[in-house]
């Protein structure tokens, strides 16, 4: 499984590559925040939302820690899409200070 740090996915976000950042978690942890720019699928919805996403791109999966975007990558490779698991996940972008959105 591929993955990457916060501080790699910090890199592309600032240096205006465009990322498919896709935040996993529930609807009530999304509450709390999510990283500029991504969109939320909560992890549960994601076998009806597949036809979301395209085999042409890559998605960066973030979940609260990386355990659960881990599960969706997998997912997600098995049935033809590229994703990438962000190691650490939202705790670790929360420790570096790293802005976070109110939805």
């Amino acid at each position: 499984m591929e993955s990457i740090t916060i501080t790699e996915l910090k890199e592309k976000i600032l240096n205006a590559n465009p990322v498919n950042l896709i935040d996993v978690r529930t609807d009530e942890e999304t509450a709390m925040g999510i990283i500029p720019g991504a969109q939320t699928i909560p992890m549960n919805t994601i076998p009806d939302q597949l036809k979301q996403f395209n085999e042409n791109d890559t998605y960066y999966i973030i979940c609260k820690a990386g355990g659960r975007s881990a599960q969706v990558v997998q997912y997600l490779e098995q049935n033809g899409i590229h994703a990438v698991n962000v190691e650490g996940g939202m705790d670790e972008w929360g420790e570096e200070g790293l802005e976070i959105k109110s939805i």
